[in-house]
């Protein structure tokens, strides 16, 4: 009797394990809403994803320059090549905890991410207890 009790609290404890960073692939190549920008998210290095501008369409994006953000080093350089997203933690089915940079106003929010069932990624910044939600779309390679 007791051994069955001790399996079935064995059991019951792997049902309810937190996700696991891997069960939450969101790293890849991704068009933002407005299809301005390519953001490659990769492992930072521990496991969790960051986010890098890789491309921004010249047209849309006026100077292409991180001229609002409020760092001197960093105000004035090229958006491309620059973090987006950081500091996420894995949360059940989802990255939460995070931070999102967004050069047009210089500001740091924080962020979520989360894969839909259709494959696109939500993108959430919030301010307090306002968010905003964008989709973004994998960018496919081309053959």
């Amino acid at each position: 009797m007791r051994t069955y009790l001790l399996i079935s609290v064995f059991t019951a404890s792997l049902l309810v394990v937190p996700a696991q960073a891997s069960d939450i692939n969101v790293a890849g190549l991704w068009l933002t809403s407005d299809g301005s920008a390519h953001v490659d998210i990769a492992d930072c290095g521990d496991g969790t994803p960051c986010g890098t501008v890789v491309w921004i369409d010249p047209v849309q994006a006026g100077t292409g320059t991180d001229d609002n953000n409020p760092d001197p080093n960093l105000s004035g350089q090229s958006i491309v090549g620059s973090k987006m997203l950081w500091g996420f933690k894995a949360k059940k089915k989802k990255w939460g905890s995070g931070k999102i940079y967004d050069a047009r106003d210089g500001k740091t929010y924080k962020s979520k991410l989360k894969l839909t069932q259709e494959g696109l990624l939500e993108v959430k910044g919030c301010v307090g207890p306002f968010c905003k939600t964008l989709k973004w779309t994998r960018v496919v390679a081309k053959e």
